[in-house]
């Protein structure tokens, strides 16, 4: 006995067709009451052995009183419920005890419908005449011919396609094969029927159609390959579907793949929201499945390769322009940093901070930025189509199609494997805190904007922020400085090209006076440097330039003529002493006013002359 005898008997004892519901997780087919709806059977083959099948019914409590059948079953693997038993199907299991089983347990399937209620009706039956015998009547039956009848006829393509269903295939794999087997045969097969019904089935194959319902489906194929795009029953466009991902009816992957971009883009309108979901996974699947290539995979796995180009610019963003790190980190955030009064004074600088920012923290040895803040490799099994009728033809192949640097597809020892970049748990909540706490930061250091109050967030990331804000000014300053590039080697030509030039145009009195003011010259005593501009020595390493800032500023006198006679920046100079200054208060020393003119503030006055008389 094998799994075939029981769905043969199943269908023709009781006329119940098998259900492939199941098919995508397990490999099964369930019996159902035609009344109720329930199962009282689930058939399980096993994947690899179509020898050995495991078949469960639903007999019902009182299994223990059947001392008959007890010896070939035992408690159900699958169905937990009470009343399920289990037995395994092969040559030894006998044929007569299981379909005793299961006519008990279709029975009793029957008789757990809810009975509906119903308005009592009274029918008068008259008595019986014991004594009159009955006697059979022939029913008479009129030859006339029924009107517009039409003689049933059957395409001789569709009759062969019905005779190459193998019912000796297990249900899972043979479903698929079978399918596969009997598109091949009617690939170009047209018709024009007029179908007026529906067809609705899980996982529908033409196993599942009547003749009817098949010759529909063929006409409407036909209209489509035509360019026209009806509406049709949501289970002949699945079937059609499954032919093109099966390479039924087109000449190469190639035209497979284009048959699919142009239906989904004929039949966009009609689709509903689960089918435009499939058919773009089947898209993505076809393409590794059939490996297409690069340019194909571009067009479908689009967002894929976003998301993982974010990634690979964050995890190493030595050589990524700021501008790109604060754009991927942006992105992947539930803060935006569009509101930060930095972005319209100074881009260039908020991008530099972020990016300095983000720097340290990935150089934290005691803590994993990259895992905890965006996500890690993961591996998972992903069979191609897996929500589809597919027959597999690589089963004995081995390959890998490489979608990105974070994203792969293999197949090796029958068994797919899917590795990609998996992202990590609240990953935008906790990049949108990191973002908001800069954000706040730079407000505050630069006395800009509305004040932030701040999120949540660890303390060890906490202190990288404002460090980096200060290196970050420093570099643009620094950078920002203008470059004046003097070729000596040209000064000595121009100095004689000059004196030539010059000489040429004094006149005789000219020269005999030159010579008489050149004769009268003395020689002038050099003048002493003003004890403020003289250097500074001192232990925190702070030039002539700050020393004499902060002088006059804790004196509170003018230094603008020195720096404007020195050509020198104040900003840099206030970064220099904030940042000499940081360790020993432990926060900004010198801050700007609302005149853009630097102050100390009054907190830390009395420190920082302290400081300067120590020095």
């Amino acid at each position: 006995m094998n799994q075939n005898d029981i769905i043969r008997y199943i269908q023709q004892q009781f006329g119940i067709q098998p259900n492939y519901r199941l098919a995508s997780r397990w490999n099964a087919c369930v019996f159902s009451s035609p009344v109720s709806g329930r199962w009282f059977a689930l058939l399980i083959q096993p994947q690899g052995n179509s020898d050995c099948a495991y078949l469960e019914i639903h007999y019902g409590e009182d299994f223990v009183d059947d001392h008959d059948l007890m010896p070939i079953f035992s408690p159900a693997k699958r169905m937990k419920k009470p009343g399920w038993v289990g037995v395994t199907i092969d040559e030894n299991t006998p044929k007569e005890k299981v379909n005793r089983a299961l006519e008990q347990a279709f029975q009793k399937s029957l008789k757990e419908a809810e009975a509906p209620t119903r308005p009592e009706k009274l029918i008068y039956v008259p008595p019986v005449d014991r004594e009159a015998a009955y006697h059979d009547q022939p029913l008479s039956f009129s030859r006339r011919p029924i009107p517009f009848a039409k003689p049933r006829r059957i395409p001789k393509e569709i009759l062969k396609m019905n005779s190459l269903y193998d019912y000796t295939l297990p249900p899972l794999i043979g479903r698929a094969k079978n399918f596969y087997v009997q598109g091949m045969s009617v690939a170009d097969y047209q018709d024009d029927y007029d179908y007026q019904g529906e067809f609705q089935h899980y996982f529908p194959v033409y196993h599942d159609m009547t003749t009817a319902q098949l010759r529909g489906y063929f006409t409407w194929r036909t209209k489509l390959r035509s360019g026209n795009y009806p509406k049709a029953p949501t289970s002949f466009v699945y079937v059609y579907l499954y032919e093109l991902i099966n390479q039924i009816g087109v000449s190469s992957s190639l035209e497979g793949y284009k048959k699919l971009i142009a239906f989904k883009k004929g039949y966009a309108k009609l689709m509903d929201k689960k089918m435009v979901e499939y058919l773009a996974q089947w898209l993505r699947d076809y393409v590794v499945y059939y490996q297409l290539g690069s340019g194909k995979i571009a067009e479908q796995f689009t967002e894929q390769l976003k998301e993982d180009s974010i990634y690979n610019n964050l995890i190493d963003p030595e050589e990524i322009p700021a501008e790109k790190v604060m754009t991927c980190l942006s992105t992947i955030s539930s803060y935006q940093l569009a509101n930060c009064p930095l972005v319209k004074r100074d881009p260039e600088l908020l991008a530099r901070i972020i990016k300095i920012v983000w720097q340290r923290l990935c150089s934290l040895t005691d803590e994993d930025i990259v895992k905890n803040y965006l996500g890690w490799q993961g591996e998972m099994t992903q069979r191609p189509f897996a929500n589809a009728v597919f027959y597999d033809q690589k089963v004995s192949q081995t390959f890998t199609c490489q979608v990105d640097d974070q994203c792969s597809y293999s197949y090796r020892n029958g068994k797919w494997s899917y590795q990609y970049y998996l992202p990590a748990k609240r990953r935008k909540q906790k990049i949108g805190s990191l973002l908001h706490e800069i954000d706040r930061l730079i407000r505050q250091t630069f006395h800009i904007g509305r004040q932030l109050k701040p999120r949540p967030i660890s303390e060890k990331i906490l202190a990288e922020i404002k460090p980096a804000i200060i290196e970050a000014r420093q570099q643009i300053a620094e950078e920002r400085r203008p470059k004046i590039k003097i070729n000596l080697g040209d000064l000595e030509k121009i100095r004689k090209d000059a004196s030539v030039t010059r000489e040429s145009l004094l006149t005789n009195e000219e020269r005999q006076a030159e010579q008489e003011e050149e004769a009268s010259k003395i020689k002038l005593q050099p003048v002493p440097i003003k004890e403020e501009q003289q250097a500074l020595k001192n232990e925190l390493g702070l030039s002539k330039n700050a020393m004499y800032l902060l002088t006059k500023l804790l004196a509170n006198e003018d230094w603008q003529p020195y720096f404007k006679e020195h050509h020198l920046m104040v900003n840099i100079v206030v970064d220099e002493i904030n940042d000499k200054l940081f360790d020993e208060l432990g926060d900004t020393a010198i801050e700007f006013n609302d005149q853009d003119q630097p102050q100390i503030i009054d907190d830390y006055r009395d420190e920082v002359e302290e400081i300067i008389k120590e020095d």
